[in-house]
C-alpha cells in the first residue's frame, strides 16, 4: 500500500490499494488520514528514532491494530454493516473481506484512527469499486459517524497452509498429506474422544490442510471425511514439503562444507596455523552430515486421517468449521504445551511458558493470544473486537469470522500456519487458526469451544484435551 498517494482507495487488475482521502465524486468531504512520509518521522512520533534508517525514501506502511472492548463503534457497527453489505451485494464486486480495524503507521495512538476496511479481489471495475466507497461514506455519515475512515485494499483471503525431526510431535511443527507436496500446514496439538470402551487421541489441524485441494482442479474442495473412513489417507510430519525443502538445504550445506574443508587440507600444507579451522571446519562437517543423515532416516509416517469437517459454516456463530483429527501412531504422539516466547510483552504475564495447556475457554473479547505455527512460529496478538465478514476458499456463503491482530501491528501468522492452536494469556486453549488477510496482517480464528462441540456432533464422542 502507498500511504502517501492522494487518490482514493479503489482498485484495478493491476493496482494495489489507493490511500484514503479526497473527495468524492458527490462533492461530500471526507477525513484526511495524516501520512507521516519517512520512516525517521514515524520513529519519532514513536519516540525511538535510534534504529531507523534515515535514509530511506520508502513510505512507511499503515499497522493493524484491535478493536478494544470499550470502542464505541462496538455498539453502531450493526447497522453500518448492514448498509455496507447492501451496497456490496447490489455492486456486484468481488471481495473477501469487510471489518473494521485500528490502522496507523505508528504505534502510539495520538487521533481517532477507527478504519472500515473492504478487502476486494483483482479484476474489478475501479469505478464501480470507487463507488462503493462513497457508499460506504454515506452509510458512515447516515448512521452519526462521519468520523469514520474507509480503506479499501486489493487482495484475497489465504488459508493459512504452508523442520524439525521430533519422534513425539509438538504443536507448532509441520504436517501434511504424504501423497502431497505442495501444501503443508501445522499441528495443532492433541484432543481426547470418549468412547464407550475407552478413549483415543488424536492430532488437529485444518480441513483444507488434510484434504487440500488439486493443482489440476483449484476450485473443487474435498468434501468432509466421515469418522473412520480416512484410513487410506497417510499424513506424514513433518510435512512432505517441508522435508524435501530441509534435505535440500542440508545437501547443500554438506557441499559448501566439504568444499571448505578440502580448501583447508591444502593450505595447512604450507600454514599449519591453519590446523585449528581445518579442526573447527572438519566438526562443522561432521555435524552437517549428522542432520542429514538424521532427515533421511526419519520415519516421517505420522497417522491417517480419522475425520474432517469439510467446508461448512456454524450455524450458531456463523463462522467456518476447518477442522481435521488424524489418528496418530502411540510412538509419535506429543503433548499440548505452552509455547515459549522470547521475552513477555505486557498481559502475558500469568502465561506458564512450556507448561502444559491447563484447558479450553471461551475466546473473549478480551484475550490477549499466542500461537506456535510452522511458518511464523511463536507470535503473540489480541483478539479484536468487530468479527470480520469473509468469503472465504471453499465456503459457499459469507462467514462471520473471529479476528486477531499481531502485537504492535505485526504479522500474527503466516502461509502455512493454518491449524496451529491459539492459547489466551493464561494458557488455556481458545482456538483454531484457519486462515487470515496478508493485506492487513490479521488472521482468523474458530473458538476452539466450537470446533469440540462440532467434533463431538460429527463423532457422537464427547471432546476433551488429553
Amino acid at each position: 500500500m502507498d500511504p502517501s498517494s492522494s487518490r482514493r482507495k479503489g482498485s484495478s487488475d493491476e493496482t494495489a490499494p489507493m490511500s484514503d482521502s479526497g473527495s468524492s465524486s458527490a462533492g461530500a468531504s471526507k477525513k484526511h488520514r495524516p501520512i507521516l512520509l519517512s520512516a525517521a518521522a514515524v520513529a519519532q512520533a514513536d519516540g525511538d528514532p535510534r534504529f531507523v534508517d534515515l535514509s530511506s525514501s520508502i513510505v512507511p506502511p499503515l499497522r493493524s491494530f484491535a478493536i478494544e472492548a470499550s470502542h464505541p463503534l462496538i455498539q453502531s457497527w450493526a447497522p453500518i454493516r448492514a448498509r455496507i453489505l447492501t451496497i456490496l451485494d447490489q455492486s456486484r464486486i468481488r471481495w473477501s473481506s469487510l471489518g473494521v480495524l485500528r490502522r496507523r503507521q505508528t504505534l502510539k495512538q495520538e487521533d481517532d484512527d477507527t478504519t472500515i476496511v473492504l478487502v476486494v479481489q483483482k479484476g474489478n471495475n475501479i469505478e464501480i469499486v470507487e463507488r462503493v466507497e462513497e457508499g460506504i461514506y454515506q452509510a458512515c455519515r447516515s448512521t452519526g459517524n462521519p468520523e469514520l475512515f474507509v480503506e479499501v485494499l486489493v487482495g484475497g483471503v489465504t488459508r493459512f497452509d504452508e523442520t524439525e525431526y521430533e519422534a513425539k510431535a509438538s504443536g507448532g511443527s509441520s504436517l501434511s498429506p504424504t501423497e502431497v507436496d505442495y501444501i503443508a500446514g501445522t499441528l495443532g496439538g492433541y484432543v481426547r474422544l470418549m468412547e464407550a470402551n475407552g478413549s483415543r487421541v488424536f492430532a488437529v489441524s485444518c480441513h483444507h490442510v488434510i484434504m487440500p485441494n488439486r493443482l489440476d482442479t483449484p476450485n473443487e474442495y474435498p468434501e468432509a471425511v466421515a469418522p473412520g473412513l480416512g484410513h487410506h489417507i497417510h499424513v506424514s510430519q513433518p510435512s512432505v514439503m517441508a522435508r524435501a525443502r530441509n534435505i535440500s538445504e542440508q545437501r547443500e550445506a554438506l557441499l559448501r562444507h566439504d568444499e571448505r574443508v578440502k580448501e583447508l587440507q591444502e593450505e595447512v600444507e604450507y600454514k599449519p596455523w591453519k590446523a585449528r579451522d581445518l579442526e573447527v571446519a572438519e566438526n562443522a562437517l561432521r555435524m552437517v552430515g549428522n542432520g542429514l543423515q538424521k532427515a533421511l532416516d526419519f520415519d516421517h509416517r505420522f497417522g491417517t486421517v480419522f475425520a474432517t469437517s469439510g467446508y461448512k459454516i456454524s450455524t450458531t456463530l456463523r463462522c467456518a468449521l476447518d477442522w481435521a483429527l488424524v489418528d496418530v501412531q502411540y510412538t509419535r504422539r506429543g503433548e499440548n504445551k505452552v509455547p515459549e516466547l522470547e521475552r513477555k510483552p505486557p498481559g502475558y504475564e500469568a502465561l506458564s511458558e512450556g507448561g502444559a495447556v491447563v484447558g479450553v475457554d471461551q475466546l473473549s473479547m478480551d484475550d490477549y493470544v499466542v500461537k506456535a505455527g510452522y511458518s511464523s512460529g511463536t507470535t503473540y496478538g489480541r483478539h479484536s473486537h468487530i468479527k470480520h465478514d469473509c468469503n472465504l476458499p471453499g465456503n459457499s456463503s459469507l462467514t462471520s469470522e473471529f479476528v486477531v491482530v499481531g502485537h504492535k501491528g505485526r504479522p500474527f501468522a503466516l502461509k502455512g500456519d493454518s491449524g496451529a492452536f491459539v492459547l489466551n494469556s493464561y494458557g488455556k486453549l481458545v482456538g483454531l487458526l484457519i486462515a487470515g488477510q496478508e493485506e492487513l496482517n490479521t488472521a482468523y480464528v474458530i473458538p476452539m469451544t466450537e470446533v469440540m462441540r462440532d467434533i463431538q456432533q460429527v463423532t457422537g464422542h464427547q471432546v476433551t484435551l488429553p
